[in-house]
């Protein structure tokens, strides 16, 4: 390594939000790519092609996975059931006695694998009040479900939503994958009003890329789309003010490329950044590493924030970013799958050391 080359410890990135698919190779893959690019924390999400929704799919789903983790790069598991209008407080009880404290609400079909998701939020309050009566954290894809709404606008027309579960419930409410800068104030607002009991995750391809950038290439499409470069700065800038609240939560999504550049229907939405996360989250968050606060702002949000809410203890290694050029590769092999990432052939400015 050159002696010259800037170098900076972080940690490993707790990620609460990945998708690890179907049980197999896939999942192996997936696993081992989010180890290599620089975590050691998954929260494998609850929508593959058999929903989640039961204590026994959960528990069964995760054993599984832990099967596949190499003991030499060492993985803890954060296990989500779906909720869904039809999840009962006896099934969340279930959950709880196993330790199963997280729950994800999906929109009905404005994502991927969302059939079971919700139609009417308003059949969400009794769930999300006995998860708050139970200690079930409620994550949620919140874009509204009705079609009417354009993918544009449909995040932010969730704000009275996840104002009315906090509101209506004493849940810990998670808005996931936040896009939207127009959010940014009331989710201060929901922080403020409501401490300890909302927080939000930021998706690395939301902080590099605007959707200029991303016009024209299927590769980086997902949901929530990639908005403007207008929202992009106001996620930044909500990150460098170190709320205890805000936190990385990378929506890393494989497709298999015949799945994703589709010649029928519509494509499969999501963005497979698991392999270099950490270092499109230190590219597109680059100005903080100009000083020691800035790292530790860095710190806090890939790692330690998402380590306090689930109760996780310290990040099992440290991670040394190098100010280096990465080139974003063409594909991955994932499983038997190949995936494209997005925005292959762009240079980001770090590497991790081997």
């Amino acid at each position: 390594m050159n002696q010259s080359e800037e170098q900076y410890t972080a940690e490993a990135i707790a990620d609460p939000h990945v998708h690890l698919r179907e049980i197999g190779w896939v999942m192996s893959d997936v696993v081992r790519d989010c180890y290599d690019g620089g975590s050691d924390v998954i929260g494998p999400q609850p929508n593959t092609n058999s929903p989640r929704i039961t204590e026994q799919e959960v528990s069964w789903y995760i054993n599984s996975a832990k099967t596949f983790v190499n003991p030499l790069k060492p993985m803890s598991f954060i296990p989500f059931v779906m909720l869904t209008e039809c999840t009962t407080r006896a099934e969340l009880e279930k959950c709880v006695a196993t330790g199963i404290r997280d729950g994800k609400i999906y929109p009905y079909m404005r994502t991927t694998k969302s059939a079971h998701g919700v139609h009417c939020y308003s059949n969400m309050i009794p769930i999300v009040r006995w998860c708050g009566e139970l200690g079930i954290k409620v994550h949620a894809h919140f874009e509204h479900p009705n079609s009417v709404h354009p993918n544009r606008d449909a995040e932010y027309l969730c704000l009275p939503i996840a104002e009315i579960f906090l509101e209506s419930t004493k849940a810990i409410i998670v808005w996931e994958h936040g896009s939207d800068g127009r959010c940014v104030r009331a989710w201060k607002k929901f922080a403020n009003d409501f401490p300890g009991r909302f927080y939000l995750t930021l998706t690395a391809h939301h902080l590099a890329w605007d959707e200029d950038s991303a016009f024209g290439d299927v590769r980086k499409k997902c949901k929530p789309p990639i908005k403007t470069d207008l929202d992009r700065l106001q996620l930044i800038s909500l990150i460098g003010e170190n709320h205890y609240w805000v936190m990385a939560g990378s929506d890393a999504a494989p497709h298999d490329v015949e799945n994703k550049h589709a010649h029928k229907g519509k494509c499969s939405c999501g963005d497979y950044t698991a392999p270099f996360l950490h270092l499109l989250y230190a590219h597109a968050l680059s100005h903080l590493f100009l000083t020691p606060r800035g790292i530790e702002i860095y710190i806090n949000f890939t790692s330690r924030n998402a380590r306090s809410l689930h109760k996780l203890p310290r990040s099992s290694r440290n991670v040394i970013l190098v100010r280096k050029p990465f080139t974003i590769p063409p594909f991955y092999k994932v499983g038997d799958w190949t995936v494209e990432p997005p925005g292959v052939g762009e240079v980001l400015e770090f590497q991790i050391a081997k």
